[in-house]
């Protein structure tokens, strides 16, 4: 019995030293509808790579070292080197998970977004490293990725995440935005970038993904687009989700001081403990709600430059002005100073 329990611990031992990297399987989708569009073997390829021949559910997990084998194997034989961009490039932020994709959308910033993007993409593909690196004039938005399965795989799987951060940035910036410059870890400097972002120059060899987001940019409210389910100016009437209709009624109770948990509870008629529990539901956070009202009541006073920013503050809810000032960059990226001179430059 020693000798069987020694065994065991052993090789449990041995298990939490394995690790199953994934990704979900909205990922591949777009990869499937290109190669099926030219007429490539799809099913044969995904039976290769040990995948599940299958199109939903798109919210399942599969096997991260399968993915990469998969796009490995269809851009070899296929030819397309450039199979990232010329599959993923248009799908964009459509590959995330619904509740990451509503975040970065409901997201009052540009900066903000870019925040839920590099913090939340693990959930998606457990391979992804992202963030964002402070720099005077810019961010740096960069991605990792362990190499797994082959060379190929993670550098198309690279090309697609491009498809993802500019997707996220023409959100606030508009569908014409792109980047001056790319750099990318794969040598390989894809062909079709060109056609998707014009202008661009793109570099490879480098130790990390790195795209330059001026910062001028960050604190870009996102372009709402007629026709967008959800979306303000799809209809003349009210916002009907409790996270939107929240964060526009507690705009009018911040200069009070009243605007906290159990006030908003007893604006729903509910208890706190109701209110987040509903709040997290959907995926939102009282404090985050409570953050994006006083941005969005500091921006809108901000563009007066007759109001002190001091002024500012107390309106926001904040009763220390370095304590706004903290939160108002956290939102924008840019302090409060900056951004009212932006305004004005802008004019």
């Amino acid at each position: 019995m020693a000798e069987k329990r020694t065994y065991h611990s052993r090789a449990s031992r041995a298990c939490r030293g394995l690790k199953l990297p994934v990704v979900r399987r909205a990922h591949l989708v777009p990869y499937e509808k290109f190669l099926r569009k030219i007429g490539a073997p799809v099913d044969r390829y995904l039976e290769r790579a040990k995948l599940p021949i299958r199109d939903e559910p798109t919210t399942e997990y599969m096997s991260n070292r399968g993915y990469f084998e998969f796009v490995g194997i269809a851009a070899r034989e296929q030819g397309i080197l450039d199979l990232g961009f010329q599959a993923c490039m248009r799908s964009g932020r459509s590959r995330l998970n619904p509740e990451l994709r509503a975040r970065i959308e409901r997201s009052p910033t540009l900066y903000q977004a870019l925040r839920e993007l590099t913090s939340l993409i693990r959930g998606d593909a457990s391979h992804i490293r992202m963030g964002l690196s402070e720099e005077p004039d810019r961010v740096l938005f960069w991605q990792r990725s362990a190499p797994e399965a082959g060379p190929i795989g993670w550098e198309i799987s690279e090309q697609a995440v491009v498809g993802i951060a500019v997707d996220t940035v023409r959100l606030f910036a508009g569908a014409r935005w792109s980047p001056r410059t790319v750099h990318c870890r794969s040598p390989f400097v894809p062909r079709e970038g060109r056609e998707h972002m014009p202008g661009t120059r793109m570099y490879g060899g480098g130790q990390a993904l790195t795209i330059p987001i001026p910062r001028r940019l960050l604190h870009l409210p996102p372009i709402y687009e007629p026709g967008r389910p959800g979306r303000p100016g799809d209809s003349p009437g009210y916002p009907e989700d409790l996270t939107t209709c929240l964060r526009e009624v507690l705009k009018g109770y911040l200069r009070g001081g009243k605007a906290d948990l159990e006030f908003a509870a007893g604006l729903v008629g509910t208890t706190p403990r109701t209110l987040q529990r509903h709040l997290r539901e959907s995926g939102a956070k009282f404090a985050r709600i409570l953050e994006e009202a006083r941005y969005q009541v500091a921006a809108e006073l901000l563009a007066d430059p007759g109001t002190q920013i001091i002024d500012v503050a107390y309106a926001a809810g904040y009763s220390d002005p370095s304590n706004f000032s903290r939160a108002f960059r956290r939102m924008a990226g840019v302090s409060p100073t900056n951004y009212r001179t932006s305004l004005s430059g802008a004019k």
